[in-house]
């Protein structure tokens, strides 16, 4: 591929990738309310502010989470070959077709049984971008694994 980033991004997007995934999820479990409380009043103002101060931690951690999943794709690994030029593409329509599979699979569902709430939706979105992600790095990894362990 053409526009890879220099192999010095994946470490990075190794770092930010689970750190921003941890304080996604804590946000959405509501650990949030247990950790901040001490920097604000009882007052209603303070509220509001508490309210945008953990929309954006959560708006931050889920984009670096998707940002540091983008190094790790698009990083060039220490030796970039046609094979793992191969692999990648392979890779991405391995992806592709799982996340094809899914969203065929979760519209039928949604007719069959009822249709969602917004938030359901949403969480439905969500899930086919990171699902996309998620397969193409593990199958990626995975091949490229499988197939240098075999040629040593």
């Amino acid at each position: 591929m053409k526009f890879l980033l220099p192999n010095k991004y994946k470490k990075i997007g190794k770092i930010i990738t689970p750190l921003g995934f941890a304080v996604w999820i804590s946000m959405q479990f509501g650990i949030h309310n247990k950790l901040l409380p001490f920097i604000f009043d009882n007052n209603s103002n303070s509220e509001l502010h508490s309210n945008y101060i953990n929309m954006t931690i959560t708006i931050i951690s889920f984009f670096s989470f998707l940002i540091g999943m983008y190094f790790i794709t698009f990083s060039k690994e220490r030796l970039e070959d046609e094979m793992v030029e191969r692999t990648r593409l392979e890779s991405f329509q391995f992806a592709a077709l799982v996340q094809l599979v899914f969203i065929i699979i979760g519209f039928l569902s949604m007719l069959l049984y009822k249709e969602p709430h917004d938030s359901g939706l949403l969480l439905f979105f969500i899930l086919i971008i990171l699902l996309f992600w998620i397969s193409f790095i593990s199958h990626f990894y995975f091949v490229l694994h499988y197939k240098y362990k075999n040629e040593e």
